[in-house]
């Protein structure tokens, strides 16, 4: 079995970097940059309650203090209703909390309030001023745990700033003032089991939180396995997706498919999407839980508005 996923990860990365579009022009064209300092981060799965939690992380790497626009989407809520808080990092401050908390500073005025339910986290810098060196300055990372010991931790999707100027609230993924969205999302899974609970989490990358108009977006994916067998799918993300693999396709289960992995690319007909990946990983007579973050391919445009909170 280890040989033959070692040589279907192999095909799939030639056909991950074969299936590269070409630039659309833009100064950033492509997929957004990860693990480096960036200007808004993307936590698509937060969650809290029935016996679930969620550690947030942040750091602000950079010499300066920095206020962080932050927003939850509630994931069950079907008009993409938020919450909105503001974060103030000290210099090189690292800063965690749990959802079902929250946290509140009275010296600095930071608070974040306590969430219920699941949903997705976007923060945003806002700088001191508006010199570009002071916008690409932050991580982050997220660790969701239960009660009977699952957990799933994943880096926060980051996004850079590429030219300085004034915070509106108005963040343009187009790859001029922000890194764009990715056009297609590659993941390797494995095939989930009638006793697992593997998920897939997307949403769109285009977001209106200032006039509560939540996007729709298909997303059509592309499922291919170990033996070669391709099947293609779709559905609408309106807002939250969250869907077991089993009530994907057939073939992602390990019983009808045949497989031990499964590739799925996942590209959004109407905008671009983002997500994750939640893996049901079998230790002996149990299952555990893993995060899986996919391969960005490609860039498209998006757009992001929030409220402004000051």
């Amino acid at each position: 079995m280890a040989a033959r996923l070692g040589r279907f990860l192999a095909a799939m990365a030639v056909l991950a970097a074969s299936s590269l579009p070409p630039s659309s022009g833009g100064a950033a064209a492509g997929p957004p940059a990860q693990r480096v300092p960036a200007a808004l981060l993307m936590f698509p799965y937060v969650e809290a309650g029935a016996g679930r939690d969620t550690r947030i992380e942040l750091v602000n790497l950079s010499g300066v203090p920095i206020e962080l626009e932050c927003f939850f989407v509630n994931g069950e809520d079907p008009a993409c209703n938020e919450v909105g808080f503001v974060l103030a990092l000290t210099p090189y401050q690292p800063f965690a909390w749990l959802a079902s908390e929250g946290m509140s500073n009275v010296i600095n005025g930071t608070a974040a309030p306590p969430f219920w339910g699941f949903g997705e986290l976007k923060c945003a810098v806002v700088p001191p001023e508006p010199a570009l060196e002071l916008y690409n300055t932050v991580q982050g990372r997220a660790t969701v745990f239960g009660l009977d010991g699952t957990t799933v931790s994943y880096t926060a999707y980051g996004f850079q700033r590429f030219v300085g100027g004034e915070y509106t609230g108005l963040l343009r993924l187009d790859g001029n003032e922000y890194a764009q969205c990715p056009d297609r999302l590659l993941f390797t899974v494995l095939a989930d089991t009638p006793a697992g609970n593997s998920e897939l989490i997307l949403l769109p990358c285009s977001q209106d939180l200032v006039l509560q108009s939540p996007a729709t977006v298909t997303a059509q994916l592309l499922l291919t396995t170990e033996l070669g067998q391709t099947v293609s799918t779709s559905f609408q993300v309106r807002c939250y997706s969250r869907r077991l693999l089993r009530d994907v396709a057939d073939v992602l289960q390990r019983s009808i498919g045949g497989s031990d992995v499964v590739q799925i690319s996942v590209r959004g007909v109407g905008g671009p999407l983002i997500g994750l990946v939640i893996d049901g990983i079998p230790f002996g007579s149990t299952f555990g839980l893993a995060g899986n973050e996919p391969m960005f391919l490609g860039g498209r445009t998006a757009t992001i508005s929030v409220p402004r909170s000051r």
